[in-house]
C-alpha cells in the first residue's frame, strides 16, 4: 500500500471525524451548552454551509501553492482549532470555532483527492482517490462512534481534544510521506467557465449536492434518533454507529474495486438505490431493533462509496479540470449537509420525537438524485460521442 495514499486518507480521517463529532456528541453538546438539539445542530449546519461556500474559492486561491505544505498547514490549524474548542464556555464561542475549522475541511478533503490523482498512474487515479475517501468511511467507523462515547462518558471537551491530538499526527504523516514540489494546474477564469459550461461536468456535482441532502436529513440525528427509539445506553448508540460505519467502509473498499471494472455511473446508481432502500425502512425502524439495523446496513452500504465514485466520476470526465471539479463537488457535499440538517431541524423543531418522520422528507430527495445521476450519464455519454 503506497504511504503517501495512506497519509492522505488519515489525513481525510481526522476531517471527516471533526466534521463528525459534533453530530456525534449533539445530545451532550445542547445539554452542555444549554440549547436544544435543533439549535445545537445549527453548529452542523454552519459548518457545512461555510465548506460549501468557501471551497470553491480557496481551491483558486492556493492553486499555486505546494500540496505538502498546504494540506501540512491545514491539519495544523484543524488541530489548534479543535483544541481551543475543548475550552470554549458558550454556544457563540463555539460556533465561530467550528465557521473557522470549516475552512480546513473545506481545503483538505478536495486537494487531498487532487493530490491522490498526482500521486497515482492514469490507469490506478479512480482507485487511488477513492482510498482517500475511506478514511472518510473510517470516520464514521472509529471517530463518530468513538466521538459519541466519550462525549457521553468524558464530556464533550474530551471529544474535541482527541479531533485535535489525531489532527496533529496526520500533519507529521503527510510532512513526512507526501512529496515536496507538488503542484496542480493554476485555476484561472477560463478553467472555472469550462466548468460552469459543461452540463455533464454540474449534473455531476448537483447529484452530489442531492444525496447528501438526503442523507443529512436524518444522520445528523442519527444519535438523538437511537436513543428516542429506546437505544438510551452510551455502548448501544457506538454499536449502532460502528455498525454503521463498518458497512460503510465494505461498500467503500467494494466500490473502489468496482470502479476500474463497471465505471462510476453504475457504481453510484447501486449505492443511490441501496440507500434509498434504506430510508425506505426508517420510518419503522422505531418498532424493531432488526428494522433499524436492515435500515443502517443498506444505508450504511452505498452512503461513502457514493462520495468516492462522484470523484472519481468528475476526474474521469474530465482530468484537466479536477482541481476545480472535486473542490465544487466537495463543496456541493457540504451544502446537501447544510441543507439536508436544515430541513431535519425543521422538522424536530415543529414537534418532539419525531426522527422516524424524518424519512418522508429524505426518501423523494433520493429519487431525484438518482433521475439526475442517470441524466448525467446520459450528457456525458452525448459529450464524448463522435459529431455526426
Amino acid at each position: 500500500m503506497d504511504r503517501r495514499l495512506l497519509a492522505l486518507s488519515f489525513g481525510n480521517f481526522m476531517i471527516g471525524t471533526g466534521t463528525l463529532i459534533v453530530p456525534g456528541m449533539l445530545p451532550v453538546l445542547a445539554h452542555g451548552l444549554s440549547v436544544d438539539v435543533p439549535v445545537a445542530a445549527q453548529l452542523i449546519t454552519a459548518f457545512a454551509f461555510t465548506v460549501c461556500v468557501t471551497a470553491p474559492l480557496l481551491a483558486a486561491l492556493t492553486a499555486r501553492f505546494d500540496r505538502r505544505s498546504l494540506l501540512v498547514t491545514v491539519q495544523l490549524l484543524f488541530a489548534a482549532g479543535h483544541v481551543a474548542s475543548a475550552f470554549v464556555i458558550g454556544y457563540r464561542t463555539l460556533f465561530a470555532l467550528r465557521v473557522f475549522l470549516s475552512l480546513g475541511a473545506a481545503l483538505f478533503t478536495a486537494q487531498a483527492a487532487a493530490t491522490a490523482g498526482l500521486l497515482a498512474a492514469p490507469d490506478r487515479r479512480g482507485g487511488a482517490i477513492a482510498l482517500v475517501f475511506v478514511g472518510w468511511s473510517i470516520a464514521s467507523v472509529a471517530g463518530m462512534p468513538l466521538g459519541a462515547y466519550v462525549g457521553e462518558t468524558l464530556g464533550w471537551r474530551a471529544g474535541f481534544a482527541l479531533v485535535g491530538a489525531g489532527a496533529l499526527i496526520a500533519a507529521g504523516a503527510l510532512r513526512l510521506t507526501i512529496p515536496p514540489a507538488l503542484f496542480v494546474a493554476p485555476i484561472d477564469r477560463g478553467m472555472w467557465g469550462a466548468l460552469f459550461g459543461s452540463l455533464p461536468l454540474m449534473l455531476t456535482i448537483a447529484v452530489t449536492a442531492v444525496q447528501a441532502a438526503a442523507q443529512f436529513t436524518v444522520f445528523s440525528f442519527l444519535v438523538p434518533a437511537f436513543k428516542a427509539f429506546g437505544t438510551a445506553t452510551p455502548l448501544a448508540v457506538s454499536a449502532l454507529l460502528a455498525l454503521f460505519g463498518i458497512t460503510g467502509v465494505i461498500g467503500n473498499v467494494v466500490g473502489a474495486r468496482m470502479l476500474d471494472r463497471f465505471g462510476a455511473p453504475r457504481v453510484i446508481l447501486a449505492a443511490l438505490l441501496s440507500m434509498l432502500a434504506g430510508h425506505l425502512l426508517w420510518p419503522f425502524a422505531g418498532r424493531s431493533l432488526a428494522v433499524l439495523v436492515a435500515s443502517l446496513l443498506l444505508w450504511g452500504v452505498g452512503c461513502f462509496s457514493t462520495n468516492s465514485a462522484q470523484q472519481a466520476r468528475l476526474v474521469f470526465l474530465s482530468p484537466s479540470h479536477a482541481p476545480v471539479s472535486i473542490a465544487m463537488n466537495s463543496s456541493a457535499i457540504y451544502l446537501g449537509q447544510a441543507l439536508g440538517t436544515a430541513a431535519g431541524g425543521a422538522l424536530l423543531a415543529g414537534g418532539a420525537g419525531r426522527y422516524a418522520d424524518l424519512a418522508w422528507l429524505s426518501i423523494p430527495v433520493f429519487v431525484l438524485a438518482i433521475v439526475l445521476s442517470l441524466v448525467a450519464e446520459r450528457e456525458s455519454v452525448r459529450a464524448v460521442a463522435p459529431a455526426r
